[in-house]
């Protein structure tokens, strides 16, 4: 159903609940008692609130229970959503509360006889729920004013509501998505789920991610956690399918004559992928017509990034190179190595694991000497160790390094890792910028190839440079790379526990650093994170407690839970395949559903 027939099928509901305020009868179903309060709930009622043991608002906890009636008992469910209408005066608009069911139980009527009913329970084959009450506890998430057919609009929650007020299943779209504060419109992640199974059941209400304050929630960062075989590569590529579309996000460009005006531009997608399985996003799936009709009269993309199905985007596979170390064969894939020249104002990048004081300064001392020099016209790592070794005498007295620290610096600076690494292949990654950032394009990085052996270090010191580039150009560096600055970004990293765990090489601890810089200062600059992983833990605390959206899918029980919902950490050790929670910014924590298609290629 789209948003103008959600709020179309809404207006003669409310008109009719406006209608009986002001005096008209409407119609009731046959349960309805004669002084039921009007709603716009379809269907007969779940029960009734009641203040047996209390009914109260409060800024902390409130108290909301509700019997159920016993036709109605086997389908109420935890999570169920429902609504319960409000007594207004006779100026205010019509209010009803949504809420959520969360604890079901029975209770013995008061006069039941314990032991008569135990023996009952022996002797008869048939159970009668007749000697018990079944009672909902019902949190209450928001009110919903329905002043007219087109004007929903959600409020806290500052009022009580009567017992005896007449309970219903929440299942209107306009509704739910009005209280728990879902946008119409933005990346479809998923549907809402109740159990497991979408809500409502025939026209389930699709989760897109919020923009809060005009901020988007890329912007605010994004993890993506769940166990082995729980669907966080397919959810991750039907997500970012999502993102490959013709919005514009605002960045702040520099014109011809020198001037900064703001621009919508689409987004740019760069992928970390050291397990090979993303440049696939770039071809059709393999659906049924009916299934991708389906999906499209939903408002949900489909079809490859680099196919016309995705008119906005295109995909790339580039390949970092290491001397002596294969490259993975994917078709149309292009390759790149890291520049020896990015060292100038990184030197980091070839200290590997940190050093004392006094050899850090002299490499530090050194390689500043030598792109004074005029060698670093054109820089490269062999010329940078041969600068070395034939101004030895020199550079010590020059920058008053000890024997032992320059034997020291030597040792570090001339490192396996780093001949395979810097200025490998045909084009540096500084040349082809406009390429790898540019406006529209998912560009996909395996590094799986780079992964183990002798030298493990490769992949982190690529990443490490890669992060470094996007970092100094896109967070305020002087005179950045336009092709960096002037496209917004979003930056996905898949297994990112091999790059922000275990942080023992000073490698590893600057790519951390360069994370945490993201997650602090990327809503400012448009540069959005999005971290793919198994266990939450993995990702550094700092990086984490930025991070405002997270997904979680069926988590192993050995998990760090601390960071899911509160309420669902026993739920999502249990999940299926696709069932998860989510959390976004100024949303609730909700369960969904995630999508049973790729809407792109899934090998």
């Amino acid at each position: 159903m789209s948003d103008s027939d959600e709020f179309d099928d809404f207006e003669d509901r409310i008109e009719n609940v406006l209608d009986s305020e002001a005096g008209e009868s409407i119609p009731t179903t046959p349960e309805s008692t004669d002084n039921a309060m009007p709603t716009t709930a379809d269907g007969t009622p779940l029960g009734h609130i009641t203040a047996s043991e209390g009914l109260d608002i409060s800024r902390g906890d409130s108290t909301i229970h509700s019997y159920i009636r016993s036709d109605t008992r086997d389908e109420l469910r935890l999570g169920d959503f429902i609504q319960v209408p409000y007594p207004n005066r006779p100026d205010d608009p019509h209010s009803e509360l949504l809420g959520e069911v969360t604890r079901i139980g029975y209770e013995q009527r008061a006069d039941i006889d314990d032991k008569s009913d135990v023996r009952r329970g022996i002797q008869d084959t048939t159970i009668d729920e007749r000697q018990y009450v079944q009672v909902a506890d019902v949190d209450p998430i928001a009110i919903v004013e329905c002043t007219d057919s087109d004007d929903l609009t959600r409020t806290t929650v500052d009022r009580v509501l009567k017992p005896f007020t007449l309970v219903y299943e929440a299942s209107d779209e306009a509704f739910l998505r009005t209280g728990l504060n879902l946008p119409a419109e933005g990346p479809y992640i998923g549907d809402l789920a109740v159990s497991g199974e979408p809500h409502p059941p025939d026209d389930p209400l699709a989760y897109r991610l919020p923009t809060v304050q005009g901020t988007p929630a890329i912007w605010t960062h994004m993890l993506i956690a769940g166990a082995t075989d729980a669907g966080k590569t397919f959810t991750t590529k039907n997500i970012l399918r999502q993102l490959a579309t013709d919005t514009g996000y605002e960045v702040e460009v520099r014109t011809d004559d020198g001037d900064a005006e703001t621009r919508e531009r689409p987004l740019g997608i760069v992928v970390i992928d050291p397990e090979n399985e993303y440049s696939g996003l770039g071809d059709d799936p393999d659906l049924s017509d009916d299934v991708w009709s389906d999906l499209e009269s939903r408002g949900i993309e489909v079809g490859g990034i680099d196919t016309p199905n995705c008119g906005s985007h295109d995909l790339q596979t580039y390949v970092p190179v290491a001397d002596g170390i294969s490259t993975p064969a994917i078709d149309g894939a292009r390759e790149f190595g890291i520049p020896f020249g990015l060292v100038e104002n990184r030197p980091e990048l070839v200290m590997g694991y940190k050093p004392p004081s006094a050899t850090e300064n002299a490499i530090k001392e050194c390689i500043g000497t030598y792109f004074d020099g005029p060698g670093a016209s054109n820089p490269s790592y062999e010329e940078y160790l041969r600068f070395l070794r034939n101004n030895g005498d020199q550079l010590q007295a020059q920058h008053n390094i000890a024997s032992q620290s320059w034997d020291a610096m030597m040792s570090r600076v001339d490192s396996g890792v780093f001949h395979q690494v810097f200025d490998s292949g045909t084009h540096q990654m500084t040349e082809i910028t406009n390429e790898l950032f540019r406006p529209g394009r998912v560009t996909v990085i395996p590094t799986r190839h780079l992964i183990g052996g002798e030298e493990a270090d490769r992949g982190t010191l690529v990443v490490m440079a890669l992060l470094s580039y996007i970092v100094q150009n896109k967070l305020g560096g002087n005179d950045p790379d336009p092709n960096v600055d002037e496209t917004p970004l979003m930056l996905v990293v898949d297994e990112a526990h091999e790059y922000l765990s275990g942080a023992d090489s000073l490698h590893e601890r600057e790519v951390v650093s360069r994370f945490r810089r993201i997650a602090k200062r990327g809503r400012k600059y448009g540069l959005g994170l999005c971290m793919i992983t198994q266990d939450p833990s993995d990702i550094d605390g700092e990086i984490l407690g930025q991070t405002r959206t997270g997904l979680y899918l069926e988590m192993e029980s050995d998990a760090d839970l601390s960071s899911v919902p509160a309420g669902y950490e026993d739920d999502v050790i249990k999940f299926e395949q696709g069932q998860g929670v989510i959390e976004s910014p100024g949303v609730r924590p909700t369960e969904i559903r995630t999508l049973g298609y790729c809407t792109v290629n899934h090998d």
